[in-house]
């Protein structure tokens, strides 16, 4: 049986090989696809990706808080998922967080964590997200990636963050170079950057100051 009917027949993701789930979530065929796909994980989501993904949430919210010292400050949680980077930012302190997503399964999960100052289901670069309050941070972890986004949405974030705000977000290795164009503007400056190496394609965490 295929990886997505073994999926979509409701076994749990960790009975197939590390990395599968990878690999189908970013084989969706199209945006419909993706969001179909995310709102038939929400219910088992935490659990399947615990094993290696847990580091990361918490990773890149002690990188924004570096270099966010306000804790009062807005911070926009792009992919917010289920909640997971949400509730790091709520440990470290940060009360204005504000989270999107494209799943209304996710985001109705990450409504129970109870730390958001409010959740959208929208798309980068939609009205609803260019109408979202500009930010001093941005952490958006999972979100660049094979069929999910790109160089265009991490272009858009530029709209949604004040100047001089921060920017930390994940790209696999392999995803990076695709990416480039953007983070060679002038506007950005790199402020920190670690390999998180959970898959055989390493994650790099990066934070971006962007005037």
């Amino acid at each position: 049986m295929s990886t997505i009917n073994r999926i979509l027949n409701n076994k749990r993701m960790s009975e197939i090989e590390t990395n599968q789930w990878l690999k189908w979530i970013c084989s969706s065929q199209n945006i419909d696809e993706l969001v179909e796909n995310y709102d038939r994980w929400a219910n088992t989501y935490e659990t399947d990706i615990e094993e290696f993904w847990k580091p990361v949430p918490l990773a890149a919210s002690l990188m924004l808080a570096q270099y966010v010292a306000n804790k009062q400050d807005t911070i926009l949680d792009v992919g917010a998922g289920t909640g997971l980077v949400g509730v790091a930012l709520a440990e470290l302190g940060f009360e204005q967080i504000i989270g999107m997503d494209i799943s209304p399964s996710m985001l109705t999960k990450a409504a129970e964590k109870g730390i958001y100052k409010s959740l959208v289901c929208c798309f980068i670069g939609d009205e609803q997200f260019r109408n979202l309050e500009k930010a001093s941070g941005i952490v958006a972890t999972g979100v660049f990636a094979e069929n999910h986004a790109g160089s265009a949405e991490l272009n858009q974030l530029q709209d949604n963050i004040k100047s001089g705000g921060v920017l930390v977000f994940t790209a696999r290795q392999s995803f990076l170079p695709k990416l480039e164009k953007v983070l060679n503007q002038p506007e950005w400056t790199l402020l920190d950057s670690k390999v998180m190496p959970i898959y055989d394609d390493p994650i790099n965490l990066l934070a971006y100051k962007i005037c």
